[in-house]
């Protein structure tokens, strides 16, 4: 037993060792390749598709990598980190809550994703379903998991489907994370194509003009910055380490929360009931924060340290979603998907003209390409797109995407949480119809108080650039 466990433990240093050769070869592909360059494809996308073709689900037969079988699972253990990292070293903001800006693009963000959830399950139960009868209703439920969530929300709802009886809901999720970010990229860059040449930008007049730090990856040696500040004295504690033992002490307790109600509902209603570990390590790590403001510790927690620890584990994720795909299943679901993928991008480019450009009244263009990202792959997305048409980040999309995230937290791990319940609950076709329900409610109700609130404004006219640099402020029709 003890060879087996010392085994095991060198293999996960082997699939972490190997995932972190193919992300260094992702950048230098990334940084060679004038088309990866164009189409900014994130180099730990590079590094999920050279797993998947040489790793143990390659489907040319070439697995040559020294991955695991159980390579896929290290998606849905990361996404723990993910979230648990979310709200350590957030000082609390200005305290001012929603005003009219991080209003509307609280609407905007959230909307977009109840939207993906309401559309996604209404097409599944009304069309799918009558020409693949078999077809689960949480086939509705991946296109806003893997667009909205990315591959480790998909990984870690797939997962729970599964649990749950549903099988190869992990490798759907996760093949529409990747065209979500993917298509997110290429779609977004379309889409600012057309807003330089149509005036809608403020900051840019055209998006060739980006730097060769975004093109590449690599920052010259004059514009390199640090990456965070210390507030632990080495000597004492690394300053990595110091972060790092923070948002694991989230994520063990997370887990350990899942664990025990798992074994409560169990005992007390007969079945089983998970709540996603990445779910409770966020309310564990939000009550940490809480304490960590309250106490003064918070002046020891760097953010930037704690994003860098994120980022990486959200690098590591992406890699592990794409590489474990299994495409026999992928394929076998091919038409399913190119429709629910393909509806996905549709109401977002609706969404982006009839809610996005009319949720502000300043910068709609640069904001709007913030919820674009956002709402097709991950919050790093909408930053790059963001920082294509603002590179200075004067519009401020990120700042209120941030608080935004913070206010729709109980409503998209709700949408996350409760449909696969009532699923499994109520049946798949009763729960289905009954979270499709509820999901078109939470939008209506939403829609009704943006528009009492004026964070959704529809008389807001989009306007051209001019010639005094006035390009996205726009007024309300009387």
């Amino acid at each position: 037993m003890e060879l087996t466990m010392k085994d095991a433990i060198w293999q996960v240093m082997i699939d972490i060792a190997v995932m972190g050769g193919l992300l260094l070869i992702g950048e230098m592909l990334r940084a060679n390749l004038k088309i990866l360059q164009k189409l900014l494809i994130p180099p730990a996308v590079i590094a999920g598709f050279l797993a998947l073709f040489f790793g143990p689900k390659s489907p040319v037969g070439m697995g040559v990598l020294p991955l695991s079988g159980s390579f896929g699972t290290y998606a849905s253990v990361l996404i723990v980190l993910v979230f648990a990292a979310t709200p350590l070293g957030d000082k609390g903001g200005s305290g001012k809550g929603l005003t009219r800006e991080t209003g509307g693009m609280f609407f905007n963000i959230t909307g977009i994703a109840v939207l993906q959830y309401a559309a996604g399950l209404t097409v599944t139960l009304l069309v799918l379903q009558h020409f693949y009868p078999a077809m689960s209703s949480a086939f509705g439920l991946m296109m806003a998991t893997g667009f909205y969530g990315g591959h480790g929300t998909a990984a870690s709802v797939g997962a729970n489907l599964e649990n749950l009886g549903i099988m190869n809901m992990t490798d759907l999720g996760n093949t529409c994370a990747t065209i979500g970010i993917v298509g997110g990229i290429l779609t977004g860059m379309i889409l600012i194509n057309w807003g330089t040449r149509a005036g809608h930008t403020r900051y840019v007049d055209d998006p060739k003009e980006l730097p060769l730090s975004m093109r590449t990856g690599l920052i010259p040696k004059n514009e390199q910055a640090s990456a965070g500040k210390s507030t632990i004295n080495n000597i004492c504690l690394d300053q990595l380490g110091f972060h790092l033992g923070l948002v694991l002490l989230c994520s063990f307790a997370g887990y350990e929360l899942c664990e025990l109600f798992k074994k409560f509902s169990k005992s007390s209603f007969g079945m089983s009931i998970e709540i996603p570990a990445f779910c409770l390590s966020l309310i564990v790590a939000l009550i940490m924060n809480m304490i960590l403001n309250k106490t003064g510790v918070q002046e020891y927690v760097d953010r930037p340290t704690i994003q860098r620890i994120q980022g990486t584990c959200t690098d590591f994720l992406m890699i592990s979603g794409i590489g474990s795909m299994n495409t026999s299943v992928v394929m076998s679901y091919a038409i399913p998907l190119v429709i629910i993928c393909a509806l996905g991008f549709f109401i977002n480019w609706i969404w982006f003209f009839v809610v996005g450009s009319k949720c502000g009244t300043k910068d709609w263009f640069e904001r709007n390409m913030m919820v674009w990202g956002h709402a097709t792959g991950v919050a790093a997305t909408g930053v790059l797109l963001q920082r294509v048409v603002d590179p200075d980040l004067k519009s401020r999309g990120i700042e209120d995407s941030g608080i935004a995230d913070v206010f729709n937290r109980p409503i998209i791990i709700g949408l996350q949480i409760i449909p696969p319940m009532l699923m499994f609950t109520m049946g798949d076709l009763i729960g289905g119809w009954a979270s499709c329900g509820i999901s078109w409610a939470i939008l209506i109700v939403m829609w009704i108080i943006a528009y009492a609130a004026k964070w959704w404004v529809p008389g807001i006219k989009v306007s051209s650039s001019h010639s005094d640099g006035t390009a996205g402020m726009r007024k309300a029709e009387a």
